[in-house]
């Protein structure tokens, strides 16, 4: 969904620069527009103050962002918005520490997440799903990774097929049972489609760690929707 964060000059881009009217980034020659760049050498033009290189960054990674601050702590579009802006803001800010040793997207994201805690905090909640979360996509994804096996199959068996809506709320309350590291590190492998190494460099912790966290949050959530079908 488009977030008004590329309308005129990118707000956070400007404000994280603190740029001058009149004195702004040099622009991306039109033929290095066609050209798609990696997401490295954007982010080195954008530490040169290229303002078209850090407005590409946030054209490409801004519904990605927007999704997580929805998912994690807000279930409130306007207010998911703020805390994308405010995401980007520092990102932007702060862009000199970003030294390529993980992907731009994954140092991102431990922004976006730190920002909406952050928020979470002081408001003193901490809303982490919507009542709508999740697209069709989503959750087939959810299932082809919980489903332990063929048998658990839910659309291969027209009488067993599961009403979409209680599907979500079933889900979404196994997913309360789970303590706050293995709810936000199950997201990120489910939702976010991230790997071991990127999840643990996020969550600024162990690998194995990353993986037991995983296997409880899973076996947890598996036993309570096989609970749910045998009702």
């Amino acid at each position: 969904m488009p977030l008004g964060l590329l309308t005129g000059r990118n707000k956070a881009v400007e404000k994280g620069w603190c740029l001058n009217r009149g004195t702004g980034a040099l622009p991306l020659q039109e033929e290095e527009l066609d050209k798609p760049l990696g997401d490295l050498e954007l982010v080195e033009r954008a530490k040169r103050r290229e303002t078209a290189a850090a407005e590409e960054l946030v054209r490409r990674y801004q519904e990605k962002a927007y999704a997580i601050a929805y998912r994690t702590c807000s279930g409130d579009a306007e207010e998911a918005k703020d805390l994308t802006q405010e995401a980007f803001l520092k990102a932007f800010r702060n862009l000199h520490q970003f030294k390529g040793q993980a992907s731009f997207y994954t140092w991102l994201y431990r922004i976006v997440v730190n920002t909406c805690l952050d928020g979470a905090r002081k408001q003193k909640r901490r809303k982490w799903f919507s009542s709508s979360w999740g697209s069709e996509q989503e959750e087939k994804k959810i299932r082809s990774e919980i489903e332990e096996s063929p048998d658990h199959n839910i659309g291969g068996n027209p009488a067993a097929t599961l009403n979409r809506k209680e599907l979500k709320a079933h889900v979404k309350k196994a997913l309360s049972g789970l303590s706050t590291s293995q709810r936000m590190i199950f997201e990120m492998k489910i939702f976010d489609d991230m790997s071991i190494p990127e999840i643990a460099r996020v969550a600024n912790i162990a690998e194995g760690t990353v993986k037991s966290h995983l296997f409880r949050a899973t076996r947890h959530i598996r036993k309570a929707l096989s609970e749910w079908e045998e009702k």
